[in-house]
């Protein structure tokens, strides 16, 4: 992989971070029943005995449990399930997308601000910036294991295949599902003349995203290497 070719996909790890959106949530409203209490005999009706009074009183009708809010993790694996049954290319983009804005929703301002500067670096080529200001930003956050992907692109960038695929391991041990890393693994392993690795890690992405653009013309590239390197 070239030198430029490596610099264009970590600024585009670095930029698959997006914006994050707020899904609105309607608050249900729990209407509260009048209190009434017993009606009083009438002058026409005997009163009931206690016991049966206290039989005959109406039971309060009791409220449906509302579902539990799902947590971050269980959205993030339901958009990576959807992702995987993406109809089309445009589906699968905007369902990733989803999944990434997912990702980075814990990130707090100070990292984000890291991770800015870390692109900035990586458009001048300063690689060792861009990876100083990612592990800056772990050590902030190191529970987001999202970081450590983006780390892993500036390595790869900067043909760090071995510490590419360190930073990755921490990502896919969190979070197998995220086709993404998977993707940057068979780059990394390619990059270490490792075909059959790269070829079972480019395997493991599609399964993830079946859509992913371009991915006819990587798998046979990853496969004329590993042919090659049989031959």
């Amino acid at each position: 992989m070239t030198d430029g070719r490596r610099w264009l996909m970590a600024g585009a790890v670095l930029l698959c971070s997006p914006a994050l959106t707020f899904l609105p949530v309607q608050a249900a409203r729990a209407a509260d029943p009048a209190a009434s209490g017993p009606a009083a005999p009438s002058a026409a009706q005997p009163a009931l005995p206690g016991s049966q009074a206290g039989t005959a009183k109406a039971t309060p009708p009791a409220s449906s449990p509302h579902p539990p809010r799902k947590t971050l993790h269980d959205r993030l694996v339901d958009a990576e399930k959807a992702l995987a049954m993406a109809g089309n290319e445009k589906q699968a983009g905007e369902i990733s997308e989803r999944a990434e804005a997912l990702r980075s929703r814990a990130l707090t301002g100070s990292v984000q601000m890291l991770i800015s500067d870390s692109h900035d670096a990586l458009e001048k080529h300063d690689f060792q910036q861009a990876q100083d200001d990612l592990t800056a930003a772990i050590t902030i956050q190191p529970d987001q294991s999202v970081l450590y992907r983006q780390r892993a692109a500036i390595r790869l960038a900067a043909g760090d295949s071995n510490g590419a695929i360190a930073d990755l391991g921490v990502q896919l041990q969190a979070d197998p599902g995220d086709p993404t890393a998977w993707g940057m693994l068979a780059e990394a392993e390619h990059e270490r003349h490792e075909p059959e690795a790269a070829l079972k890690a480019f395997h493991q992405m599609l399964l993830l995203n079946p859509k992913s653009p371009d991915s006819d013309k990587q798998l046979k590239t990853l496969e004329q290497a590993r042919d090659g390197q049989q031959d």
